[in-house]
């Protein structure tokens, strides 16, 4: 029963999309925590922090364009921040803006068991940023491509690439894992992405 003590959770970007509402209402239900969560568009953090606060939400993700941009709008953030430089997640405690990321982690916790030694990333935005780290955690080598070098991938082949930008992109010689949430890759990320989000929120491990 959603209520005056009920806590708003969301997520903001300019294309919102439903695999959190999903998978944080649930979460909530599972553990009979009185909060709801819906994602927003939104393409202005300024706007997007001014609404959260105001509206009192408790936390809320952030994906494109915003990952980046809310570095300035952070009162304390988590040591990788300071490396990788994007926040997806931002709680909300006393008023003040706790920043996270949790998608090095979703990333981490997917490539850790594919044994894999070497992978090149295609993008670079506050997601690509992402990979990044968690390869580097992994002892996983890499090499950038830049969203205007896509029509180079195919130059090499029997390689590993991950589509770390919002646009569909093919390969005729080498394998891609594609990160965009509506791609079973993707889906899977997101969720362990998620459940660390969860754990932020609610102080409780998702099993």
């Amino acid at each position: 029963m959603i209520n005056k003590d009920t806590l708003l959770y969301g997520s903001f970007s300019d294309n919102p999309g439903n695999n959190g509402c999903i998978f944080f209402n649930d979460a909530f239900q599972k553990y009979n925590i009185n909060a709801i969560y819906k994602s927003f568009y939104s393409d202005n953090i300024e706007k997007t922090i001014d609404a959260a606060k105001h509206l009192n939400f408790s936390g809320f993700a952030l994906s494109k364009p915003l990952k980046e941009s809310v570095m300035d709008y952070l009162d304390e953030y988590d040591g990788p921040l300071l490396d990788i430089k994007a926040c997806n997640t931002v709680l909300i405690k006393d008023g003040k803006l706790h920043g996270y990321n949790t998608d090095w982690l979703g990333v981490y916790n997917f490539f850790k068991t594919k044994n894999l030694k070497h992978i090149n990333i295609i993008g670079f935005g506050g997601f690509g940023k992402a990979v990044v780290y968690a390869l580097n955690e992994l002892n996983i080598s890499h090499n950038i491509y830049h969203r205007n070098e896509i029509d180079n991938i195919d130059n090499v082949e029997n390689q590993y690439f991950i589509n770390a930008t919002p646009v569909k992109i093919k390969s005729e010689k080498n394998t891609i894992f594609d990160c965009r949430p509506n791609t079973v890759v993707g889906h899977e990320i997101s969720k362990l992405q998620a459940i660390e989000q969860f754990k932020i929120y609610t102080g409780l491990n998702y099993v």
